[in-house]
């Protein structure tokens, strides 16, 4: 699978990065010193890669991960700045591709300990009615 480098000033002809990066790309661009601004596109995963995936870690992946996926198999975005005649890398933004993605398993460390749950609010919705 070969990868696509979209040139500066990709806002303009590639809209479905555009959304894809929520608009950074015409931020970046328009943002005094941001210079070469480039993003690695990766041809459309397919149907079959998404299904393996899903298989192997017994998981289904929401619909809009599937678009995305669809659309391309993960990006690289990076950009410069330009600070006394030199350019200078600054920030650089990914998405993995199916190949590299892994799931994250629910942790204790990233809840909250005593955040209401679905259940709690049935609960309360039941507890209105008795009263």
């Amino acid at each position: 699978m070969e990868e696509e480098a979209s040139p500066p000033g990709l806002g303009c002809s590639k809209p479905h990065l555009e959304k894809l990066t929520l608009g950074i790309t015409r931020i970046l661009e328009s943002s005094p010193g941001v210079t070469e601004v480039t993003i690695i596109e990766k041809p459309p995963a397919e149907r079959h890669m998404i299904s393996s995936w899903e298989q192997k870690n017994n998981c289904v992946m929401p619909e809009d991960v599937k678009n995305f996926y669809l659309m391309t198999n993960g990006f690289h975005m990076t950009w410069s700045v330009k600070l006394d005649e030199h350019i200078i890398p600054l920030g650089s933004m990914a998405i993995n591709s199916i190949s590299k993605l892994t799931q994250l398993t629910q942790s204790s460390m990233y809840s909250l300990p005593n955040a209401p749950t679905l259940a709690d609010l049935e609960d309360d919705t039941h507890e209105d009615n008795l009263q």
